[in-house]
């Protein structure tokens, strides 16, 4: 059941005090089999399998509605002993059409602080495949290897490492599990299904289609093992049809892919028709002055006169750097500045072309032309560009918040991650000292293309070619790509070179940067693909979003990807969060991005998550991962997230010294009584986030080390198990005299994902562990603490007593759903806390 959605819980800096300090390479591990007692777990998996035999045969006798067959066939999930690999292969023959792997799943768990793995197999079983595996559980229970005396089991690998064995459901088929939840079972949507190729009758298929009332396309993609139909109807019907037979292989979630408006057989009409159909759909609010959010384009122009966006801009919000280019988008090839404009206001046309729900924006868009074709601007001066645009629309329309968006980078200008002056300009204005009254803003920047030619330069060219300036500033949101548009609509000697998940070939990293550097791209969303022939790469209409075309008197609509589709896609999240939070500080919606923010299980692949070097690479490479609006906007009974809004005064001056002066120490609302009896040995995990903005100084001396550019930079620790609060805070106090470069003294007792040393670098840090109820019941002190910067460093320029901002976010969530670890904590921020 969906959990209603709940506002997150905000105002937690009342249940934190102010503290003074006091100065006191990657081995396989070898396949193992699990101990087992070999008659007992051997019956008992018998058991099983005799189980799934009795269902075959009653199946069978079944009857089935008229027009519908049905194979001689079951599927069956296979659970691997957690902890243990599993020989799985053995569950598939190419030779035999009675056994057939369908699907394998990897789960991850932490037990007893270390992470363990299990595998799930889907498999297809004739009655022959039940007998075989009935064959396979008797040669363990009674016979030995070569039938010596003291010879293992037979079957061994496969049978020991068995925990369990079920009936499937139509749910096991599908392949989207992390990304879409599975649709409920009468609600009509279309269906990818994935048919096994060596089992395809299509008109087999399609008479059992349409006996169950399903409606379907005529179109069908043909890969070496698989057939792909488009198939609409309920999962109620789903079952009642293919699931009978012996072909089915995966369901997935429809990739809208936008051959639809892309393809060279439409026609301006039919252009034309699409757009009529999404403005009828479209809420416009006649009344500017109703909308309180702004995204500012800092871009080529816009062409506000586009039947799409034409409604939703007011002329008088569009300005240039130079009065005499004008307002326009005079970006080539249809454009730029107004392609952006449509992806922040609808998103992905593609998908918003394709839907037939309504749309309501709330946002509105304010354009800075900052470019003009033919001219060169410095690119040593943009910042004096960013600073103007920034002046210029506060001015014209003071009253509104904003979110800027910067996709126009330098690309000449790359320093391994060093400051410029263009990225401490927007450094700058982030932090508020960009001109007076300015107060703190939300920048997002796109980290900047990578353009591939050759097929092996992906992955390995992104590795190394750097974020693009302004994207290495600190207080900035760097947004990088990645994809989930891996298919085409035509078979074609051509596929996508990345594949559902991955890193667009279009992102650029900071894996090459100098360490002391922030961690960039903060996060990746959508920035297209490329196919590959095997030799060379090109770009794709079908595998880029969607938007408007500035010449729309010839063609309405253009692809427009890379990480300028990606941060437009940003820059809208963005705009929805302070949308609903108005009272949100920059650094707070930042924050909540990034902690709504999960890593694809593609981008996991391969990845020891145990080694620092491996996560540093993950993070380099493309952040903290793909943010989820959902999870940014909303809490749930069974995901809590408490947000604290503060200010703490880092430094003091002591007679001639510069020291430490406080740290903030939570005691945090807690549902100590759920954790401890509803959840005490189950999965529970607590995500903390803490976003600042740092002071930028790139003029001070050691210009290259980190410390001597940020003003302060703040870290956050929880409390250990069965640590004291006194032991705790002489953690804390310690911790501030380690400065980045050096080893944590209690680094490798660490029990967060990330680790300090990793998350560190930059002004917006992110960590997470799993554990389980009883653990963190008791583990509710987290302290936000300082350490060294500029501010510190840098006596002369008596900045030791700036009081700093911070956001704190945190959460913790169970995937239990039953359970209700909202409503305790809320109670508790309720009631007035006494003084």
């Amino acid at each position: 059941m969906a959990q209603e959605p709940k506002r997150h819980l905000i105002g937690i800096e009342r249940f934190s005090s102010t503290q003074d300090y006091t100065y006191p390479r990657r081995v396989a591990a070898p396949f193992s089999v699990a101990p087992r007692n070999r008659a007992i777990h051997g019956n008992r998996i018998k058991s099983q399998i005799r189980a799934i035999r009795d269902q075959f045969d009653l199946n069978q006798e079944q009857e089935v509605p008229e027009g519908l067959v049905r194979d001689e066939v079951i599927y069956v999930e296979f659970f691997s002993e957690w902890g243990f690999e599993f020989k799985y292969e053995q569950l598939h023959s190419d030779l035999r059409d009675y056994y057939k792997i369908l699907k394998v799943t990897k789960e991850v768990r932490t037990f007893e602080g270390q992470e363990q793995k299990r595998f799930k197999v889907l498999v297809m079983l004739a009655k022959r495949g039940v007998e075989h595996f009935l064959s396979k559980v008797e040669d363990y229970l009674t016979r030995n290897y070569r039938d010596l005396p003291d010879g293992n089991p037979l079957s061994q690998n496969l049978i020991a490492n068995l925990d369990e064995i079920r009936m499937a459901t139509l749910q096991a088929f599908w392949v989207d599990i992390d990304t879409y939840s599975f649709p409920v079972s009468d609600q009509e949507v279309w269906w990818e299904v994935w048919f096994r190729r060596s089992a395809y009758q299509k008109d087999k298929i399609e008479q059992q289609l349409e006996g169950a009332g399903l409606n379907f396309s005529p179109r069908e993609l043909f890969f070496p093992e698989h057939v792909i139909r488009m198939v609409r109807g309920t999962a109620e019907q789903l079952a009642s049809s293919v699931f009978l037979l012996n072909s089915l292989a995966e369901l997935r979630r429809p990739q809208e892919i936008n051959d639809f408006i892309t393809s060279g057989d439409i026609t301006y009409e039919d252009e034309q028709s699409w757009l009529q159909d999404l403005m009828s759909r479209t809420e416009f609010i006649p009344d500017a002055g109703e909308r309180k959010v702004f995204v500012c384009l800092f871009d080529s122009g816009l062409t506000h006169r586009h039947p799409l966006i034409e409604p939703l801009v007011d002329e008088s919000n569009l300005h240039s750097w130079n009065p005499a280019w004008g307002v326009e988008d005079t970006g080539a090839d249809g454009g730029h500045g107004t392609g952006m404009a449509a992806l922040v206001l609808f998103g992905d046309l593609t998908e918003a072309l394709a839907s037939s729900t309504p749309i309501r924006i709330l946002h509105g868009i304010e354009s800075f032309k900052i470019v003009q074709p033919n001219v060169s601007t410095d690119k040593e001066l943009h910042g004096i560009i960013y600073l103007d645009g920034v002046a210029t629309v506060s001015i014209s329309n003071a009253e509104v918040k904003r979110v800027y968006c910067i996709s126009v980078t330098n690309d000449g200008v790359i320093k391994s991650g060093r400051p410029s002056s263009a990225s401490s300009t927007l450094d700058q204005i982030a932090f508020e000292t960009s001109f007076e009254g300015a107060g703190p803003q939300l920048v997002l920047v796109s980290g900047g293309n990578v353009k591939l030619t050759n097929h092996g330069d992906y992955p390995n060219q992104n590795f190394i070619r750097s974020i693009q300036d302004p994207g290495q500033a600190y207080n900035v949101l760097t947004i990088g790509a990645f994809t989930q548009k891996d298919r085409l609509s035509r078979p074609s000697k051509y596929i996508p070179i990345a594949r559902l998940g991955e890193m667009s070939p279009r992102n650029s990293t900071s894996a090459a940067w100098e360490p002391q550097w922030p961690n960039k791209p903060d996060l990746v969303l959508e920035g297209g693909n490329q196919v590959t022939d095997g030799h060379f790469l090109w770009a794709h209409d079908e595998l880029d979003p969607l938007s408007v075309n500035k010449d729309f008197s010839t063609r309405l609509f253009r692809p427009f990807g890379g990480t300028s589709s990606a941060v437009a896609f940003a820059s809208k999240m963005a705009a929805e969060i302070l949308t609903a939070y108005p009272n949100f500080w920059p650094e707070t919606i930042r924050g909540l991005m990034v902690h709504s923010a999960d890593w694809t299980p593609q981008m996991l692949n391969g990845i020891n998550i145990n080694n620092e070097g491996q996560r540093r690479a993950l993070i380099r490479s493309v952040g903290y991962g793909v943010p989820n609006l959902g999870r940014a906007l909303y809490s749930a009974g069974n995901s809590l997230t408490l947000i604290a809004q503060a200010q703490l005064k880092p430094y003091r001056l002591d007679r001639s010294n510069v020291r430490y002066n406080e740290f903030h120490l939570y005691k945090i609302p807690w549902p100590t009584e759920v954790l401890q009896d509803q959840l005490f040995d189950q999965k529970v995990t607590i995500k903390v986030t803490l976003s600042y903005f740092i002071e930028p100084n790139p003029g001070a001396r050691e210009y290259a080390k980190n410390f001597s550019y940020h003003s302060h930079s703040l870290d956050f620790k929880l409390i250990k198990e069965g640590e004291s609060p006194s032991d705790f805070q002489r953690r804390v106090s310690a911790a501030t005299e380690v400065e980045d470069e050096d080893e944590s003294p209690d680094f490798r007792e660490e029990d967060w994902t990330i680790k300090e040393r990793v998350r560190s670098k930059g002004s917006i840090k992110k960590d997470f562990l799993e554990t389980n109820g009883a653990n963190l019941a008791s583990r509710n002190l987290l302290a936000v603490y300082p350490k060294s910067g500029w501010y510190r460093t840098r006596k002369s320029l008596e900045k030791y007593d700036q009081e700093v901002r911070y956001s704190l976010i945190v959460s913790i969530e169970t995937p239990i759903e039953e359970v209700d670890i909202y409503t305790p904590v809320e109670n508790l921020i309720t009631i007035p806390i006494r003084t």
